[in-house]
This record gives C-alpha cells, sequence and structure tokens, in this order.
C-alpha cells in the first residue's frame, strides 16, 4: 500500500522554476509542501548527464 503522491508536471514546472530564482531544495520543499529528499530525488533523477 502507497503513501505518497507522485508529483504533478505543475510541481515539476515550479521546482525548476524555483531553481532558476536560485532558491535552495529546503525552500522549494517548504513552498510546495513537500519533502526535501522529495525535491532531492526529482532533481537527481531528472538531471542532465554531466560531461565526462
Amino acid at each position: 500500500m502507497c503513501h505518497y503522491t507522485h508529483l504533478t508536471p505543475f510541481e515539476r514546472e515550479k521546482i525548476l522554476f524555483f531553481l532558476a530564482e536560485g532558491k535552495s531544495v529546503t525552500e522549494i520543499a517548504h513552498l510546495l509542501n513537500r519533502s526535501k529528499s522529495t525535491i532531492s530525488r526529482e532533481l537527481l533523477r531528472n538531471a542532465a548527464p554531466a560531461d565526462q
């Protein structure tokens, strides 16, 4: 039984917007009423691959 909800497309868009504004993961989590780990995982999951 799952006790979580997926991020909505709107929330994902807001994360990118807040990042562009220079907000921290903690601030974004607070603004979206989500856990810091949820925001961190979303950013890691959708980060561009690093150049090697």
